[in-house]
């Protein structure tokens, strides 16, 4: 059974700020952003990657949140997670631990992380 073994986050920012690019009435210094993540298995031949686009200093967030449900899935069988998405999906939100932060504090950016699942 191929399991994930672990997993690289990276923080990947343009500086469209400088020039304006991409900005609007109400986001007016973005910097196009992206949290990219790569989940690593037991099979060196298998990966899975996601991504998911900020404006800015808000990936530091995502990065962090996407850290913490990474975590849950290191030594899961692969098979096991696709076998019930509506499982899986409830395991990764569902951590007693993190769950008032995701609910009052962080809804949004949590829901967002779920984007390389």
């Amino acid at each position: 059974m191929t399991t994930i073994t672990s997993y690289e986050i990276r923080d990947v920012r343009f500086p469209t700020s400088l020039t304006g690019d991409g900005t609007d009435a109400m986001n007016t210094e973005c910097d196009y952003s992206s949290a990219y993540v790569v989940l690593k298995t037991s099979d060196p031949n298998l990966t899975g990657q996601g991504m998911t686009f900020t404006i800015g200093r808000g990936n530091d967030i995502v990065c962090i949140a996407i850290k913490e449900v990474a975590n849950r899935l290191i030594g899961k069988e692969i098979e096991s997670l696709f076998s019930n998405m509506g499982r899986t999906w409830d395991y990764l939100l569902a951590d007693p631990q993190l769950r008032w932060y995701i609910v009052f504090a962080l809804c949004r950016v949590f829901h967002m992380t779920h984007g390389f699942t």
